[in-house]
């Protein structure tokens, strides 16, 4: 039997990459974001008794999210700050998309299985492991733009596997 506890560790472990992207999204800031997480995650918990698991977790996470932007902003009070109109319709836009996003990202990972490993292994680096071409370039000994090309020839692969893969599943 798990307890509260346990159970809300398990939701919002599952749920923070998406809160971290939507939070972002509202902030475009790395260092604030992390901040605007963490604020969230501690309301999240406590009020956790109040949410209704009948409901999508992430769904509820996200208001939580939005208001401590909003609280974070007003705090901040930066002059450059998108206006609270403008923030909410990025809000919205951003939750209307998430099942998109969801299932393009797990698209993704089933075309990248599909290549080959060489191929598989030049997407690592590059994403995975966030080598620049030019180290990549280095780490091969190629000179030019072979590994850039071969990159490029990947990632319309992956695209073209993408748009093939969600069409298939009707999205």
């Amino acid at each position: 039997m798990t307890t509260d506890k346990e159970k809300f560790m398990l939701l919002l472990s599952h749920s923070q990459p998406d809160l971290r992207r939507y939070i972002y999204s509202l902030c475009y800031n790395s260092s604030d974001m992390e901040d605007i997480l963490q604020e969230t995650s501690l309301a999240l918990w406590r009020k956790f008794d109040s949410y209704d698991s009948t409901q999508p977790f992430l769904n509820w996470a996200f208001r939580f999210a939005y208001y401590e932007t909003m609280k974070f902003r007003e705090k901040q009070k930066r002059s450059r700050q998108l206006c609270e109109n403008t923030l909410k319709i990025l809000a919205e836009e951003y939750e209307s998309d998430i099942i998109n996003r969801q299932e393009q990202r797990r698209a993704l990972k089933f075309c990248v299985q599909k290549l080959d490993s060489d191929e598989q292994h030049l997407v690592d680096l590059r994403y995975g492991q966030k080598m620049t071409v030019k180290s990549m370039n280095d780490s091969f000994g190629e000179t030019g733009k072979k590994i850039y090309r071969a990159l490029e020839r990947l990632r319309f692969k992956l695209f073209k596997c993408i748009q093939n893969q969600l069409h298939e599943e009707g999205f």
